[in-house]
């Protein structure tokens, strides 16, 4: 490969913080709130105009997380709990508490941005849009200072602890610290895919019954001819806010490594092709749709899963089932095991990568790994994949402190885990607990052990997180 040979040049240092955080999606958000109202003199980094991350870019508007089966017991609450609150004043997400108990929490991704803003800069964090880092400066093990590139040209940032809350470890990766991506033996990470706006749709007049079952068999009929590409033809989907006629389906696949700039760009123009085309047959063919338009793809394909950081701790699938306790724990997750199939496969809509997978011809994992998948072939569905009602699994503080560079830390769905631990923490109500978590310890780290993470006294981190309502 020919390279070319960059002169040295003087950065401009910006400014001097106690805490950086890089991303201001689910995770960054709180991270950066918890962080600043400890004290710490703190920075949030994003690279759109907006904040959200995947639940406003993605248009991934639903935190999932909140309970644990059988129960009402909430598995999040502080910075999340307030943010959602403060949603529902604005009209743009249903009453918190009652939301919690039903174990998910629509809302309206611009209240979301609207209300993350007012967070965010009434915390005191200073905020910098439109921004990224391109670099990260070591010295003796630790991260120094941030190179970021924006409108403004490269300037820099120095902090003591930074919080890498990108959702794919870009600071993990950055600064050369050891990270996974994907499953163990093949590399391959769970399908992109893209949740899309609707309006016009006639509710009173949408199929039920056996007229709804014979159209969802025309249409998965339409999927296997290569009519149509959709991971689930169906129609149904989360209501945006309070528009009458408005979904939000989660219908289209792309298997592909968020990380490559070239499959993120055949990804985005692919899923919006099957977007338009899938939009087209349910016109033609759903009675209730005929007027439907598209209002909205997303501004950036949705992702699942990208890089892990190797943290001084890893959690993993069989963690998830066994709902396992730890004594490190700064965040709790009910979520289960729900591996969106690598291959991205449209064909009987093939959503899990499990032991009951309905594909036929089998995929290799099936055929020569067919003991590392999840599930147990003799049980159940939800067994193997779920931790049993009314548990949760512990995020131990470990997972989120890197390995290798102590004043790294990670919030969201690119802690230390394996690719079945990963696919039930990645859920937006886990990223946010984990962020606050994150945000907390790093301003504790910052302020008393030099930025020196791995030797925070995690039982008074602890203390704090239930002193401002998060569960732990």
């Amino acid at each position: 490969m020919a390279t070319i040979t960059l002169p040295e040049r003087a950065v401009p240092v910006i400014g001097e913080y106690d805490v950086i955080v890089a991303g201001g999606g689910p995770g960054g958000i709180p991270a950066a709130i918890a962080a600043a109202r400890a004290g710490a003199r703190t920075l949030l980094i994003e690279r759109y105009g907006y904040l959200g991350g995947m639940a406003t870019a993605g248009l991934i508007s639903v935190i999932l997380g909140t309970r644990a089966s059988g129960t009402d017991e909430p598995m999040i609450g502080g910075i999340a709990a307030e943010l959602c609150r403060e949603m529902h004043s604005l009209g743009g997400a249903p009453d918190y508490d009652e939301a919690v108990k039903r174990g998910g929490i629509s809302f309206d991704p611009e209240a979301f941005k609207l209300v993350a803003d007012a967070l965010v800069l009434g915390s005191g964090v200073d905020l910098r849009l439109h921004s990224w880092a391109v670099d990260a400066i070591t010295e003796d093990g630790m991260i120094t200072a941030l190179v970021l590139e924006s409108k403004s040209g490269r300037q820099a940032v120095t902090g003591k602890v930074f919080v890498d809350a990108t959702g794919d470890a870009d600071l993990v990766w950055l600064s050369g610290a050891r990270y996974t991506q994907g499953r163990e033996f093949d590399g391959a990470v769970q399908a992109m895919g893209t949740m899309f706006r609707i309006g016009g749709v006639d509710e009173e007049r949408l199929p039920a019954g056996e007229l709804r079952e014979e159209i969802m068999e025309r249409a998965r009929d339409a999927v296997s001819s290569g009519e149509i590409n959709a991971y689930n033809p169906g129609w149904g989907g989360m209501i945006a806010g309070k528009l009458a006629g408005e979904h939000m389906p989660n219908a289209t696949r792309f298997a592909g490594d968020p990380c490559s700039v070239e499959d993120l760009t055949r990804g985005e123009v692919q899923l919006r092709r099957d977007t338009w085309q899938l939009m087209d047959w349910w016109r033609a063919n759903v009675p209730g749709l005929e007027d439907a338009y598209l209002i909205q793809t997303p501004p950036h394909i949705g992702l699942r899963e990208s890089r892990q950081m190797v943290g001084m701790s890893v959690i993993t699938g069989q963690d998830v089932v066994d709902a396992r306790r730890v004594d490190d724990a700064i965040a709790r997750c009910p979520y289960w095991i729900d591996i969106h199939c690598p291959l991205g496969r449209t064909k009987n809509s093939t959503h899990l990568c499990y032991k009951k997978c309905p594909n036929d011809p089998p995929c290799a994992m099936y055929q020569e790994r067919y003991e590392d998948l999840p599930g147990n072939a003799d049980d159940a569905h939800r067994e193997g994949l779920y931790p049993r009602d009314g548990l949760w699994f512990d995020i131990p503080w470990g997972s989120i402190v890197s390995a290798d560079i102590p004043n790294l830390l990670t919030a969201g769905r690119c802690i230390s885990c394996d690719h079945q631990a990963m696919s039930a923490l990645r859920v937006m109500g886990t990223c946010m607990a984990i962020g606050q978590a994150a945000g907390e310890g790093a301003a504790m780290a910052a302020d008393a052990t030099g930025g020196d993470a791995a030797k925070l006294d995690v039982p008074a981190l602890q203390d704090r997180l239930r002193g401002n309502g998060a569960a732990c």
